[in-house]
């Protein structure tokens, strides 16, 4: 097993910042940090877009003041892991010392699959086809991939979906992957 060093921070509050991309100037850091920093959160959830970086400056900030950046990719179940300027933005994350990449978004909910993908069988195994190269890529860039969150209860019950994710990745022998998953 790799060790791969990951944060340790003396809180465990953590909050979800905006539920949009606009918000991401240095006078949105400057308004919003000393508020973070008041309520001791030690990681923020950022909504990550895929057309561009988030400004490597606001990053830098949250990190220079002890919070952590997860970034969550909000990808959709159609999209195929050969996009190089996804792998290109995840690099560029890498270098600016982010550690947490959450991907995809309440897969256990049918609203997330195009019409046809739900109604399909073996639904988690279709999710984790998509997934596994995207943690692979992450992964492979000294990162953490960090299993998408589930919506409680759904439309497919999400601790058998989380449940029924774990064994399959262990069948799949994807060792590396879980050995680094959130």
């Amino acid at each position: 097993m790799e060790n791969y060093p990951i944060p340790q921070h003396n809180s465990r509050i953590g909050l979800h910042y905006f539920p949009d991309t606009l918000h991401y100037r240095e006078s949105d850091l400057n308004t919003w940090l000393p508020e973070l920093q008041s309520l001791g959160a030690s990681w923020l959830t950022l909504t990550a877009p895929l057309e561009r970086a988030i400004p490597e400056p606001f990053l830098r900030g949250l990190q220079e003041a002890d919070i952590e950046p997860i970034l969550h990719f909000d990808l959709p179940l159609t999209r195929s892991n050969d996009d190089e300027s996804f792998k290109l933005l995840l690099k560029s994350y890498a270098s600016w010392g982010v550690h947490y990449i959450a991907l995809f978004d309440r897969p256990n909910l049918r609203h997330a699959w195009p019409a046809s993908g739900w109604a399909q069988s073996d639904l988690v195994e279709r999710f984790l086809d998509i997934f596994i190269p995207y943690a692979q890529s992450v992964v492979d860039l000294g990162m953490v991939p960090v299993f998408p969150p589930l919506e409680p209860g759904g439309d497919y019950w999400d601790t058998a979906f989380l449940r029924a994710a774990l064994r399959s990745l262990l069948r799949r022998k994807q060792n590396k992957i879980l050995n680094r998953l959130a």
